[in-house]
């Protein structure tokens, strides 16, 4: 019994993390970031190496705070030299926002 709830609250969650998923996906905004912060690479407790993120802070337009991370190489390679006051658009289907003058 604690098994089959156990799966139950498993699918539970996966459908909740997809709707949740998808909503983004449809959502379109533009705004201006506000921050870029670069978080250090780090090792684990095994001396793995764990690349660092960098966490882009934005405003949209109407007012709404947001933030997205990337890992520090998809940083450099979708948003070189992006910083605070640059524009973003997120258009509807796209996972990511694009800077504002593309």
């Amino acid at each position: 019994m604690e098994l089959f709830l156990g799966i139950c609250v498993a699918i539970a969650l996966g459908v909740v993390i997809m709707l949740f998923q998808k909503k983004k996906m449809k959502a379109s905004w533009q705004g201006v970031v506000t921050k870029v912060k670069e978080e250090a690479d780090t090792y684990d407790d095994e001396n793995n190496f764990r690349e660092g993120m960098v966490v882009i802070h934005y405003r949209t337009d109407a007012g709404k705070k947001g933030k997205f991370r990337l890992r520090k190489n998809q940083f450099g390679k979708m948003f070189p030299n992006l910083k605070a006051g640059d524009r973003l658009v997120k258009q509807a289907g796209e996972a990511l926002p694009r800077l504002g003058g593309l």
